[in-house]
């Protein structure tokens, strides 16, 4: 699989470094995709901003499930 370059020098965004920044599951998330992109041929200048992007989707994602679950008593 190969990574647009263009999209991985977009700006950060630093909202990502909040409550998922100490969550240990977020923490073992951000070593796998480091991982996982150094065994793919990502540039170690790309990995934080690739990081980035894997955690805010991962955030949006769990805040779209969080929106359509009801809970029933």
């Amino acid at each position: 699989m190969s990574l647009d370059a263009a999209v991985l020098k977009e700006p950060a965004d630093d909202t990502f470094h909040g409550a998922l920044a100490s969550d240990p599951a977020a923490s073992i998330l951000k070593h796998a995709v480091k991982i996982w992109a150094r065994d793919h041929g990502v540039a170690e200048n790309d990995l934080c901003r690739l990081t980035e992007m894997v955690m805010n989707f991962a955030k949006s994602a769990i805040r779209d499930c969080e929106r359509k679950i009801h809970v029933v008593a």
